[in-house]
């Protein structure tokens, strides 16, 4: 499984660190107005590991529910590896509630499969709290191996994925350092990231386009649009293993 936090975008931004006495929460910054989340977005990535085509990512805004009795945009995101990669082999979906109005998680579910291994994690958040559990197996025959418990978390505690939309809804200044609780890994963390640099960008989709670049806690690099759409369009992370990559290369509807 040591492949897979390089492949997941968001596990990139959690770390327990040291803040600076600068830092900002980002709970508590500005949103965006108006939110450049869109219900129908379609956001696909090509994952290349040491120059190797590696697998696909999508991320979907499928539509608006209503989840608790809060109007909410079910979020997917989908990863596999490639046919063709045979180093490793990882799949991974993701299905996330998402509040546009507080910027919050309502329900968050992912399922694993990393060679053999399998694993489903649910969360419901709750005010204060969230409920947790996770169901996984070593192997498809071992036995099965149930975590459940209840995790008191800070307000605007974010999940794997919701992570992605609560940054692109929130007011970023170039040089500010920020930081936010992520639910991971069945414990809540407190992650940081600082807007390091404005760069220009060429992409396939987009062509040239102006965008912040934001580092993470654990060394990773993300660029995000400097525009009112707030795309990720690319991310990189050294690891020992060589250079993880990902990069926009299709988008729904077309700009």
């Amino acid at each position: 499984m040591r492949y897979a936090k390089y492949l997941i975008f968001t596990l990139l931004l959690v770390g327990n660190i040291a803040f600076s006495d600068d830092s900002i929460s980002l709970v508590d910054v500005e949103d965006i107005v108006p939110n450049p989340l869109r219900v129908g977005e379609k956001l696909t990535y090509d994952i290349r590991w040491k120059k190797l085509p590696a697998g696909k990512r999508t991320d979907s805004i499928l539509k608006k529910e209503v989840v608790n009795g809060k109007d909410v945009y079910h979020i997917q995101s989908e990863m596999k590896t490639r046919s063709l990669f045979r180093v490793y082999s990882f799949r991974n979906q993701q299905e996330m509630y998402f509040d546009p109005m507080t910027l919050s998680p309502v329900r968050f579910e992912n399922h694993v499969q990393d060679r053999k291994y399998r694993a489903t994690v649910k969360i419901d958040f709750r005010e204060g709290e969230a409920g947790y559990e996770k169901i996984s197996r070593l192997k498809p025959k071992s036995p099965q191996k149930r975590e459940a418990k209840v995790i008191e978390i800070p307000v605007g505690t974010q999940d794997e994925l919701s992570t992605i939309y609560f940054l692109r809804s929130k007011q970023l200044t170039l040089g500010g350092i920020y930081f936010f609780p992520v639910l991971a890994k069945g414990k809540v963390h407190k992650a940081t990231l600082t807007v390091e640099r404005m760069e220009f960008v060429k992409n396939k989709v987009l062509g040239r386009v102006k965008t912040l670049v934001l580092r993470s806690s654990r060394g990773g690099r993300f660029w995000i649009t400097d525009d009112a759409r707030r795309l990720p369009v690319k991310l990189e992370f050294d690891s020992k293993m060589g250079t993880v990559k990902a990069t926009l290369s299709e988008i729904e509807p077309e700009n």
